[in-house]
């Protein structure tokens, strides 16, 4: 029997070795330029959050978008998947708040005339973070401590959920001296650690689970 888990434990290695070589960085994910977001930028009639998401936001690229959204989508669509019909709503209310959210604040945001198009920029951008973190934290608690849906998470996640949960949930203190507020972009540091995992599609995307 010890023979056989050597064995066992060898290929093991071996696996995790091989599948790391797949996994793309972030930093390699956000350097694509044909990234496309979980809705079709080619529609006629695009809301000006939808067209800030699929053009960028002055010096931050599409793809730093795209990524976020398609993270976010598939772990919504993986979630609503398995669980009960009423627990759908309110899922899907989640949801419903985080689009009516990021099509609201964000692109009627205003920001300091006199600060660099750059920094500008960047607060835009991470604008952009909130409405998809705070949705993230939601549908993470409700599932992560519903015992009936806590392994749907488990499954999202192997093989270091409370890893993750603890990543989505602990909120970074704000830096007064900062104009960034770091916990909004929590959501790109999950993402970071689920692409060096190996969770990720090219494109952000959670890899699929039956």
């Amino acid at each position: 029997m010890l023979k056989y888990l050597k064995i066992l434990n060898k290929f093991y290695i071996v696996f995790i070795l091989v599948s790391s070589l797949n996994a793309l960085s972030l930093e390699e994910m956000l350097q694509q330029d044909n990234i496309k977001p979980s809705f079709d930028c080619d529609l006629p009639k695009l809301s000006e959050s939808e067209m800030d998401i699929c053009g960028g936001v002055g010096m931050i690229p599409a793809s730093y978008f795209a990524i976020i959204d398609n993270f976010y989508s598939s772990y919504y669509k993986a979630v609503i998947k398995h669980i009960d019909l009423k627990d759908k709503t309110i899922i899907k209310n989640i949801s419903l708040t985080m689009l009516k959210e990021r099509g609201k604040v964000c692109p009627n945001t205003k920001f300091d005339d006199n600060v660099s198009s750059g920094l500008n920029s960047a607060l835009a951008a991470q604008c952009y973070c909130y409405p998809y973190n705070k949705a993230l934290r939601e549908i993470t608690e409700f599932i992560y401590n519903n015992p009936k849906y806590k392994n749907i998470f488990e499954q999202i996640f192997y093989p270091n959920p409370k890893g993750y949960y603890q990543l989505i949930m602990n909120k970074k203190p704000l830096n007064p001296d900062s104009p960034f507020d770091d916990d909004a972009e929590v959501i790109f540091d999950v993402i970071d650690k689920a692409a060096k995992d190996n969770l990720l599609e090219s494109n952000g995307a959670l890899k699929k689970h039956e």
